[in-house]
């Protein structure tokens, strides 16, 4: 019995440390390490400065005291890598702030780069959504999901709800060191 609480006491405290180094200047293993610290990751309990991307402000009315109060999201709810080559890899990672006024959702699109055989965070975009039917998803589209050299990202923001909810969409590409919106032509 004490084994396996001792076991249980070490995993724990192997998830709060790897959590605890998820920042925006730490540097992983492997894009799959970078994942787990993702997936690993309290916005709400621990101190990052990745912390304010998964944090929405809370929606209500004006005279609530708590209208406008930022709230972070307790944990990431997933994190999968979308693209991935040797040198480079872009990464989706998503939560759910407790707001009290809607439902709210947080999503960042992680451009991760190798260097000196280490993974670092080399840009981000953050989207969000509120309403009844908030979520944020990112899908691969264009080249690179036929194995072309050129990968291109679609993100979608669900937005409101009973009667009034919207898709807004963008599409984003790797340009060198950043994650670029594409722009129509």
């Amino acid at each position: 019995m004490r084994t396996t609480l001792s076991i249980l006491a070490l995993a724990a405290f192997a998830l709060d440390t790897l959590a605890s180094e998820f920042t925006r200047w730490s540097d992983f293993d492997s894009v799959a390490a970078f994942v787990s610290a993702a997936r690993a990751f309290k916005p709400a309990t621990t101190k990052s400065d990745l912390s304010p991307l998964f944090t929405v402000r809370d929606g209500g009315q004006l005279e609530d005291p708590k209208t406008s109060t930022p709230i972070p999201a307790v944990s990431v709810e997933s994190c999968d890598v979308l693209w991935s080559r040797e040198a480079s890899a872009v990464v989706f990672a998503t939560a759910n702030p407790p707001t009290e006024a809607t439902k709210s959702a947080v999503g960042i699109l992680f451009l991760l780069r190798r260097l000196h055989e280490r993974w670092h965070i080399a840009h981000y975009v953050q989207f969000t959504a509120s309403g009844k039917y908030a979520e944020v998803t990112a899908i691969v589209t264009g080249d690179s999901a036929t194995g072309g050299p050129q990968p291109y990202f679609t993100v979608t923001e669900s937005q409101g709800g009973r009667g009034y909810s919207y898709q807004l969409s963008g599409s984003y590409t790797v340009d060198g060191p950043r994650l670029k919106r594409v722009e129509l032509e």
